[in-house]
């Protein structure tokens, strides 16, 4: 008796429910499309202004599968990487944390309260989908998100997962590859000589007879440096020669960036300055990398590396951040 009652008083409530004036904005079944921009963190998208593709979107990249993504590229390969690409545990949270983690129960407010740095990398592979056979088929590596010369970024893994890109700045870090073939110690260096064709004012990217598919989405268009000719400058001590990022790279960069330090705070708007205000352009010390947050480079985590190079335009990316932060209101372009 009391299941028909029930009953009745579900149909009835559906029934007038059904009978409302303005029909439900939704119905079960119905696709509910991103609008292209969102990142995921925790399990939640937000908002960024420039184009995003997700691991879970066609054509996406997914560092969570264990299969060879390009397997009859990567065939020659005798040993292959196996297992995951990635950790769910950062090892730096508290135990309440962790707990939280292993429950797959952790929020947004409390990864923030942990990950305060946004390392960035340039891949030496030119294109992401370069970058991605290289870290997932033949390295067992992962980054949150890989940015290709067009703009387009793509996130691979959920920003609560410890992706395997910075070493000892994994715990506390997110990270992105940026495709540019990189910084050399010489401004005729065979690999930039190889990838950068034109007059020296007007290099455009050349991509290699090898790679028959870039996978760009822009499709293989000319693709220019942001600043004309070779630039020049030290890190850690070595004299360094590279060409800038493109427009849409430093466009994209900064609406991440932005994003990142809405949702994430401790990730501040600003690299590692020296005493003076300067940019620091060697490995930040232990005790300096552990008290630091904001964006760096991979070169700031270790004396191994040099990425992003000289080439890259901090006080610019900055810049564009802050402002889309903030809103405020910028004459010009990049």
């Amino acid at each position: 008796m009391k299941f028909r009652l029930f009953a009745t008083f579900s149909i009835l409530l559906f029934a007038l429910g059904s009978c409302k004036s303005k029909p439900p904005l939704l119905h079960p079944g119905d696709p509910l499309p991103r609008l292209g921009d969102e990142i995921m963190v925790c399990g939640k998208l937000f908002h960024t202004g420039t184009p995003i593709v997700l691991w879970t979107d066609p054509g996406g990249y997914d560092a969570y599968r264990l299969e060879q993504r390009f397997p009859k590229e990567t065939a020659g390969r005798k040993k292959k990487p196996e297992g995951p690409r990635y950790g769910s545990l950062r090892r730096s949270f508290p135990e309440d944390l962790k707990n939280k983690v292993i429950q797959n129960r952790l929020t947004v407010s409390d990864l923030a309260t942990q990950v305060r740095q946004f390392v960035l990398h340039y891949d030496v592979c030119g294109t992401s989908r370069q970058c991605f056979k290289v870290l997932q088929d033949l390295r067992g590596l992962s980054v949150h998100f890989m940015l290709d010369v067009d703009g387009t970024i793509y996130q691979t893994l959920d920003l609560k997962e410890r992706a395997w890109h910075a070493g000892k700045a994994n715990d506390r870090s997110i990270g992105v590859e940026i495709a540019n073939i990189g910084a050399y110690p010489a401004p005729d260096h065979k690999v930039l000589q190889a990838w950068y064709v034109g007059e020296a004012e007007a290099k455009t990217i050349h991509f290699p007879d090898w790679m028959k598919e870039t996978g760009i989405r822009g499709g293989k268009r000319s693709y220019h440096p942001a600043r004309a000719g070779i630039l020049q400058g030290k890190v850690q001590g070595r004299e360094l020669w590279q060409y800038d990022f493109t427009k849409a790279q430093y466009l994209a960069l900064a609406h991440l960036a932005a994003t990142l330090n809405r949702v994430l705070p401790g990730i501040r708007l600003d690299y590692p300055r020296d005493k003076e205000g300067k940019l620091l352009t060697r490995a930040l010390s232990p005790k300096e990398l552990a008290n630091y947050e904001g964006l760096l480079g991979h070169y700031h985590v270790t004396t191994r590396k040099t990425d992003p190079g000289p080439a890259m335009n901090w006080d610019l990316l900055i810049r564009k951040a802050r402002a889309l932060r903030y809103g405020i209101c910028e004459e010009g372009d990049l």
